[in-house]
């Protein structure tokens, strides 16, 4: 039986899965856009036939489909019917709470045309693959605000995306000194949400760009909530940051920009801040020699390719030496939260 933890595979089969990586996903997005994982569960399991009926589709295309789902290994054939893999009800399953069908989506609609173009993007060192997105803006987060639909797409991934990471944070950290807090692109509130959710005496301001913050304003819809998290529309760069804040939160970020960038960010980060504040850098990390993990490698080229043309995922010692030459005088590193994520303070 696969589970997350014991899947192996022969050589052969992981270079298979590397040139035929396209199939592997619309396979995968196929189960799940015609729920057949989910009747596999609510039918205690189906045979071909069971599923082509339940699919509502002919049984040749239905043993294609349940062929490549069973090679790779998310489902399995016991007497005589199919049924999910225990990485299939973790992950796959809506009712579970690590579905992953919102990354799903955003690879689908968003990211995987644009892979494409990787190897320019490479060779030219800009997000090439943004040509496959119209609208104004050399970021995706530009182009996305004249998408409606795919910006609601993108930011319900990054909202499933932070809810799961926020949950570790704030059992691996203490922020029960801060009382006013600055969440720079903080998407749609989910982390401002839950730091408010468990410091009731926390106030936050999320900052992001104006139609990502109409969308994080219509999702708070809790009285109590919506007094004391606000929302400030405005540019990470352009615009001048809310003074008056003791912590930043720059969750997510990080990975977006050029070192050079991010530690002009975290420049200004540094000026809104009063003498004693902290700011807080939260993000995906590779590791400090630069080898891994997977998680890592598959996450950079799109940051390279389509995002912002110039970030990927950062290790933690990239982060320190970030948040030092931006003129904190201490950086404080947490390693070890799940995820791949690690957390590096700046004090002021």
């Amino acid at each position: 039986m696969a589970t997350e933890r014991d899947i192996t595979l022969s050589r052969a089969d992981y270079l298979r899965i590397l040139v035929h990586g396209t199939t592997a996903f619309e396979l995968l997005r196929t189960g799940l856009d015609l729920g057949l994982f989910e009747r596999l569960e609510t039918d205690g399991g189906l045979d071909t036939a069971g599923c082509s009926a339940a699919l509502g589709v002919a049984e040749q295309p239905a043993r294609v489909l349940l062929l490549g789902l069973a090679g790779l290994r998310l489902i399995e054939l016991r007497e005589g019917r199919y049924h999910n893999t225990d990485l299939v009800r973790a992950k796959l399953l809506r009712a579970s709470p690590r579905y992953l069908g919102a990354l799903v989506d955003v690879q689908d609609r968003v990211i995987n045309a644009a892979m494409g173009d990787l190897a320019e993007s490479v060779r030219r060192g800009t997000n090439v693959g943004l040509r496959h997105l119209d609208g104004p803006g050399t970021t995706l987060y530009e182009r996305l605000g004249a998408h409606p639909e795919l910006q609601r797409i993108f930011y319900a991934n990054m909202g499933d995306a932070s809810r799961k990471s926020i949950v570790q944070f704030l059992d691996g950290y203490d922020l029960g000194a801060a009382r006013r807090v600055l969440d720079l692109g903080g998407g749609d509130g989910s982390n401002s949400i839950a730091l408010a959710t468990r410091y009731p005496r926390l106030e936050a301001t999320v900052f992001d760009q104006g139609s990502v913050v109409e969308l994080a304003a219509r999702r708070l819809t809790d009285p109590g909530l919506r007094q004391r998290v606000r929302f400030h529309a405005g540019d990470l760069f352009a615009d001048e940051l809310p003074g008056g804040h003791d912590t930043i939160l720059v969750f997510h970020i990080f990975e977006i920009w050029s070192l050079e960038r991010n530690v002009e960010l975290l420049r200004r980060c540094h000026a809104a801040l009063a003498e004693g504040g902290r700011c807080l850098v939260y993000n995906f990390v590779s590791d400090d020699a630069g080898t891994g993990p997977l998680s890592a490698g598959l996450l950079s080229p799109y940051f390279l390719t389509l995002a912002s043309g110039e970030g990927m995922a950062y290790s933690a010692a990239d982060m320190e030496r970030a948040v030092l030459a931006a003129g904190f005088t201490k950086a404080e590193r947490h390693d070890g939260f799940g995820f791949s994520h690690a957390l590096v303070v700046g004090h002021r």
